[in-house]
């Protein structure tokens, strides 16, 4: 791992000061978004028992490119989840746009009331990887955040969500696509070693297909029908991401109690 990060760094510094004024620029082009609205809520399928889910993360999570959170990641995860395990879910949402793995843990985790779950879903990593965090201080960073989720939750299974398609945001340069895609996909090999040395954490090792994703729209959408501003999801890549993520938890044989 340490020879892929050098071959990173290799590829990647030439670059660096090409993606600052990219990104500068881009920043103020991009139309700013709000979080959506109502980050909690209650999915009812008439089953006997009720889930307790917890989503935690940064942009993503915060439901940014859809209006309601029940039509953002929380609410189609926790209508997936319900379908797929035979529960009711209680959801509900705690994350903050531009937070990256440090500051989630900082900020949002001694914010969480809930003294009991059944689930947490992780969301992070665009942000760490538009900061260039190295991996030493990202595992670190990985580890404090589940040692403090520990700590609150002590049994609860973790699954993290996959890592967000930064090679493929329409509002980013070639340059940007590529530096910052490489830069994210290491940094999710490190989460999956890390999470690999804890129990009841789960983490796909595969990352999100988008040319499969392609396949499911219609004639008349393109690559940019995946982002509400070019950078964030929209409504339909909420669906399809949360739609997976909960497959995998389901091809890994996730039991509830």
């Amino acid at each position: 791992m340490k020879k892929k990060y050098f071959i990173h760094l290799v590829k990647s510094i030439p670059l660096l000061p090409i993606i600052y004024f990219q990104g500068k620029r881009i920043k103020k082009e991009i139309q700013f978004l709000p979080e959506a609205k109502d980050p909690e809520g209650f999915f009812r399928s008439n089953f006997d028992k009720t889930l307790k889910v917890l989503f935690i993360g940064e942009s993503s999570f915060g439901g940014v490119g859809s209006d309601f959170h029940k039509n953002s990641f929380a609410g189609y995860f926790s209508r997936e989840l319900s379908a797929a395990f035979h529960f009711n879910v209680d959801w509900k949402v705690y994350a903050k746009t531009g937070y990256n793995v440090e500051k989630v843990h900082q900020t949002i985790i001694p914010k969480i009331v809930e003294n009991e779950c059944d689930l947490l879903v992780i969301g992070i990593g665009a942000n760490d990887s538009f900061e260039f965090t190295q991996p030493k201080k990202w595992l670190e960073n990985i580890q404090v955040l589940i040692d403090s989720l520990r700590k609150k939750f002590p049994e609860t299974p973790i699954s993290f969500a996959q890592l967000p398609t930064i090679e493929a945001f329409p509002a980013l340069t070639k340059e940007m696509q590529f530096v910052l895609g490489n830069h994210k996909d290491l940094l999710a090999q490190y989460l999956y070693i890390q999470t690999s040395k804890n129990k009841n954490i789960y983490f796909p090792t595969n990352k999100v297909n988008i040319k499969e994703w392609l396949k499911q729209l219609n004639d008349d959408q393109t690559i940019a029908d995946f982002f509400s501003d070019g950078v964030h999801p929209s409504e339909l890549t909420y669906k399809i991401w949360a739609k997976e993520s909960v497959e995998f938890l389901l091809d890994s044989k996730l039991k509830f109690s």
